[in-house]
This record gives structure tokens, C-alpha cells and sequence, in this order.
């Protein structure tokens, strides 16, 4: 099981596009978190690691993403919101849709001369976009998920169905963690045993007593995956200690969406790689902490192992 780390904010350095391929990943210091309180989102602390200003367009090229991996990372984010039973997922679909279509013609505002290559989820700066449009979609509805609630159902007399929340989940403040949880296992599932016929090679579930250099190996072959899958332009996994590692990627598919989500203040983050690597701990029987920063170029996360 794993332990989740709260936020907390720290001055983002300017960095020169120039040294992209070169620099160093320092930057804004977050501990990372779960646990986003979804009562109110103006009720969210301060503290907490919003970006401190609106993130600027990713200007430099990204790989090209795995068609079968992107929509592995869309469809786990869509069946974790439908799992939870926070919201008829029709409406869902509906606020999705004219929540991206007000946002596209300033995205791609913020782009031209380049233009996203929409409905391409091979093309980075669409998916980052999509992405982004997912989760403030789905952070907006956790303050107010309901209990209860009717959804459309097709096979159903009344083309519609009563849905109960499960009374275990029934706070709302529990949502983020118990979504990224549910994200996690299942973009793992399908890079450990494959997804619509595609084969990634994700590293099985480690024994629970094995060592720290196991545990290196195994992040690095899964941060390996991320980038083979065209996640990042490039992945590096070091030990640091006894009980820590390092994981660093530069150039990751979702660089601007993770930080719109935070200048939104949006209570989940589209964090996939923290979702997998979280999954793949969790079934190695670890527990973890981990502190993550952010530079225009890239993330590193540190991960301390608890147990």
C-alpha cells in the first residue's frame, strides 16, 4: 500500500530553451498527492503547489505517443470516473465535449504557427490538450459528486438506470486519491498484460522483500515503457540511497496539462507516470513517499521507500 505525500509550492526558476536537452531537471519543488481535499475548490489550501503562473506553450518537439498507449491513458482516467460513481456518465461525455471545444481555438491559439493535430492522440500537443480537457473536467465534478443519480442506459426500459454510490467512497474528499488509485492499476494492468493487442513489456510485480536495486531495475524498465511508448523523449532512474531513487523525464506528453491543472487548482492531476509507478510499488508490496519537481523541459519525482 502506499502513502501518499502532501504539496507544497516553491518559485519556479526560468529556464533558457536552448539548454533543453542538456539541463538539469530543478524547478518548482512539489510533494505529491492524492489526498486533494474536494470540498471546495476555493477551499483548497494555499500551500499547496499551484503553479504560480499560467504555464506557457511546450515549443519544443516531443515524441510522437503510441496510439494504443495514449488511449490506454484516456480510457483508464474514463473507466476510473465511471468506477467511482460520482456522476452519470452521460453528462460526463456531454461537459467533456463543450468543456474542450471552448478551450481548442485558444489552445491552438497559444501554438500557431504549429497546429495540433486534432483527434490524433499520436500528436503531443494534442494529447496534452485532451488530457487536459479530461481532467478539469473530472476535477471540477469531485467537489460535487453525488450519491445517487440517474445515467443513460441504452438496454434499460427507461433508457436510463438509478446508480448508488458505493457507501465506502462516500466522501467527496476521498475522491482524488481513490480515482488516481483506480487510474493507476489499470494503466498498469494493461502495460503489464497488453491493451487492444498491443504488448509493452511493463515489469511484473516485484517480491515483497526485494532490494532496493530490484526496485531501481524494475522503475527503470517501466520508465523505459513510458518512453518507448512516446511518454517522454527520455527517462533516467538512479538510486540515491539505501531507501531512495530517482526517476527524472524530459519532455513528457503531458508537460502543459499538468501544469494548466495546477494553475486551475484542479484536484486531480494527470500524473500517469506517477499513477504507474505508484501501481507497480503498491503490487510489489512497497510503501512509498515521494517529492516531485517541475521545469518547463521536464519532472523528476524522488521516491523514498517506507516499507
Amino acid at each position: 500500500m502506499l502513502r501518499s505525500c502532501t504539496r507544497r509550492s516553491v518559485q519556479v526558476n526560468a529556464l533558457n530553451r536552448r539548454d533543453i536537452l542538456g539541463i538539469s531537471l530543478s524547478g518548482a519543488l512539489v510533494l505529491y498527492s492524492g489526498e486533494a481535499k474536494a470540498a471546495s475548490l476555493s477551499d483548497l489550501p494555499k500551500e499547496w503547489a499551484w503553479a504560480a503562473t499560467a504555464p506557457q506553450p511546450i515549443l519544443f518537439p516531443r515524441k510522437p505517443l503510441n496510439q494504443r498507449f495514449a488511449v490506454l491513458l484516456m480510457r483508464a482516467s474514463y473507466e476510473a470516473v465511471d468506477d467511482l460513481d460520482f456522476m452519470p456518465m452521460d453528462q460526463f461525455q456531454k461537459s467533456f465535449w463543450l468543456f474542450r471545444q471552448g478551450e481548442q481555438e485558444s489552445y491552438n491559439l497559444q501554438y500557431s504557427p504549429l497546429k495540433p493535430r486534432t483527434g490524433d492522440l499520436t500528436d503531443p500537443l494534442y494529447f496534452d490538450f485532451i488530457a487536459f480537457s479530461q481532467y478539469a473536467v473530472i476535477g471540477k465534478e469531485i467537489p460535487k459528486g453525488a450519491q445517487v443519480f440517474k445515467e443513460f442506459c441504452e438496454e434499460c426500459p427507461d433508457q436510463s438506470r438509478v446508480v448508488r454510490r458505493d457507501p465506502a467512497n462516500a466522501d467527496n474528499a476521498l475522491l482524488p486519491k481513490l480515482f488516481s488509485k483506480a487510474v493507476g492499476d489499470k494503466i498498469y494492468e494493461g502495460l503489464l498484460n497488453g491493451f487492444r493487442d498491443e504488448v509493452f513489456g511493463a515489469p511484473a510485480p516485484l517480491p515483497k522483500m526485494s532490494s532496493m536495486q530490484q526496485v531501481v531495475s524494475g522503475v527503470k524498465e517501466l520508465s523505459d515503457v513510458l518512453v518507448k511508448s512516446g511518454f517522454a523523449l527520455k527517462s533516467e532512474v538512479v538510486p540515491l540511497d539505501e531507501s531512495s531513487f530517482r526517476m527524472s523525464l524530459q519532455g513528457p506528453a503531458n508537460l502543459w496539462s499538468v501544469s494548466a491543472l495546477n494553475y486551475r487548482r484542479s484536484p486531480v492531476v494527470n500524473h500517469y507516470d506517477i499513477f504507474a509507478v505508484e501501481a507497480f510499488l503498491r503490487a510489489s508490496g512497497k510503501q512509498v513517499e515521494c517529492e516531485t519537481s517541475y521545469t518547463d523541459v521536464g519532472v523528476e519525482h524522488v521516491w523514498k521507500i517506507m516499507a
